[in-house]
C-alpha cells in the first residue's frame, strides 16, 4: 500500500531500500551486459547464432520468451532479442517477440511499481495523486504511441510505473502499441537480413515510411482529443465572459 506524503516528514527507511534495490537491479543489468559471458550471448551475432545453430528446437521459443522476462527488468534493451526473433520467420517470430516483450514490460512494470513508486508518491504527494488521475484519463493513446517511438523499452516501462500509471491501463495500451509496432519490426528486421544491396536499401525505405504512417494514424486521435479540449476550453471561457457581462450581472 502506498504511503502518504508529509512535506514536514522523513523517507521512511524501507522506501529507500526498496529505491536502492531498484536501482541495484538495473546496475546488475548493466554489469552482466558488460562484464559477463552474457554480454556476448545477448549481442545480435550471439543470438542469431544460437538459435540458427540449434535448429529450431522445441525450447528455442520458450528460451527467447524467457530471456525477455530476465532482462527486461534489468534495464536491458530488447533489439537484439527482436533480432533472434527474427530468425523464426515473419510469423512465428512476431508471436514469439510479441509474448517476449508483453512479458517483459510486465515484469518490469511491476518491479518498479513495488520497488519505486511509494517513494515517488511519498516525495511528491498530491501531484503524483493528480499525474495519476491525469494518466487514468487521457494516458492511453500516449502510451500506445511510445510502443512506435524510438523511445528505450525500459524507459517507458519504469517511467510509466514511477508516474503512476494504473496496471490495467498499462498493461490494455502496452498490448494494442505492441502487437503492430512488434510485426512491423520482425518482418522488416526478417526481410533486411535475407536482402542485400538495392534490394535491402529499399526495405530500409519501406520500414521507415511504414512507421511513419503508423505514427500518423496513431497519432490521430490524440490529435482530435487535444482539439476537442482547446475547443471546450474556448466555450468555457466564452461562456464564462458572458456570465460576467452587464447581461450577466443583475
Amino acid at each position: 500500500m502506498a504511503t502518504t506524503a508529509n512535506p514536514g516528514q522523513r523517507v521512511p527507511r524501507t522506501l529507500w531500500y526498496r529505491v536502492a534495490g531498484l536501482g541495484t537491479l538495473l546496475l546488475a543489468g548493466v554489469a552482466l551486459a558488460h562484464f559477463t559471458p552474457l554480454g556476448g550471448l545477448l549481442s545480435e551475432e550471439g543470438l542469431v547464432a544460437l538459435f540458427t545453430q540449434q535448429s529450431y528446437p522445441w525450447w528455442s521459443p520458450v528460451l527467447l520468451i524467457a530471456l525477455y522476462a530476465t532482462v527486461a527488468p534489468l534495464g536491458l534493451p530488447p533489439g537484439p532479442l527482436m533480432i533472434g526473433g527474427a530468425v523464426f520467420g515473419a510469423l512465428y517470430g512476431s508471436i514469439y517477440n510479441v509474448a517476449g516483450l508483453f512479458l517483459g514490460a510486465a515484469i518490469s512494470f511491476q518491479a518498479a511499481r513495488m520497488l519505486g513508486r511509494d517513494f515517488v508518491i511519498h516525495v511528491t504527494g498530491e501531484r503524483m495523486r493528480r499525474a495519476e488521475r491525469l494518466f487514468q484519463r487521457r494516458g492511453f493513446w500516449p502510451l500506445v504511441q511510445t510502443r512506435f517511438l524510438p523511445v528505450p523499452f525500459p524507459v517507458v516501462n519504469f517511467g510509466a510505473a514511477l508516474a503512476g500509471v494504473r496496471p490495467p491501463l498499462f498493461l490494455t495500451a502496452t498490448l494494442v502499441g505492441l502487437i503492430p509496432s512488434t510485426v512491423v519490426h520482425t518482418y522488416f528486421i526478417a526481410e533486411l537480413v535475407s536482402s542485400q544491396g538495392r534490394e535491402r536499401l529499399i526495405t530500409l525505405a519501406a520500414y521507415a515510411a511504414v512507421f511513419v504512417v503508423f505514427n500518423i494514424v496513431i497519432g490521430v486521435p490524440w490529435v482530435r482529443e487535444r482539439l476537442q479540449r482547446r475547443k471546450r476550453y474556448r466555450e468555457i471561457r466564452a461562456l464564462r465572459s458572458a456570465r460576467g457581462g452587464p447581461s450577466g450581472s443583475g
